[in-house]
C-alpha cells in the first residue's frame, strides 16, 4: 500500500489542535499495544516525539504497521462523535526533532518550555507516519466509499 498523497483538509486541522492521538502498535505476540501522544502534521505525513525505550518504538522497530486514533469534540448530524482513525506505516526518525516538541507543548499545554517537552533528552525520537488509509466519522470520510 502506498502513502496518500495529501490529508484531507479536516483531517489535517483535527492533528493540528490539541485532541490527544491514540497509536496503537502490535506486540511481539500479536497483541495490540495503546499509548496516547501527541502529535501534528508536516508534509502530509502524521508527526509524535517519544522515548526510545517505549514499547511502542520497540514494537514499530520490529513491525512499522501503525493504527492512529484521533477523537474530535465535534458531533456529526446524529449525534455522534466525530473521530479519525489513520493506518500507516511509521519510521523512527532520531534524534528527537527540539523545534517539534516546542511546537506540540505550544499546541497542548500553551507553552514549549513545559517540563513534558522531551527536546532535551538524549534518547527520544520522532515518529514519522505516512498515512496509507484514512477512516473514522467525520468530514475527512467519503461517505461514497
Amino acid at each position: 500500500m502506498t502513502a496518500l498523497r495529501s490529508l484531507p483538509a479536516p483531517a489535517e486541522a483535527l492533528l493540528g489542535s490539541n485532541a490527544l492521538a491514540h497509536v496503537v502498535t502490535l506486540n511481539q505476540d500479536g497483541t495490540p499495544q495503546v499509548s496516547v501522544v501527541w502529535c501534528g502534521v508536516r508534509d502530509d505525513r502524521v508527526l509524535f516525539c517519544t522515548e526510545g525505550s517505549t514499547a511502542k518504538i520497540r514494537n514499530l522497530r520490529r513491525d512499522p504497521r501503525i493504527l492512529l486514533s484521533v477523537e474530535d469534540e465535534a458531533r456529526n448530524a446524529a449525534g455522534t462523535q466525530q473521530h479519525l482513525v489513520l493506518r500507516g506505516r511509521a519510521e523512527i526518525l532520531g534524534p528527537v526533532d527540539p523545534d517539534l516538541c516546542d511546537e506540540l507543548c505550544r499546541v497542548y499545554v500553551g507553552r514549549a518550555d513545559h517540563p513534558l517537552s522531551l527536546r532535551d533528552s538524549s534518547t527520544a525520537v520522532t515518529v514519522a507516519v505516512d498515512v496509507e488509509r484514512i477512516g473514522g466519522n467525520g468530514p475527512w470520510v467519503d461517505p461514497g466509499v
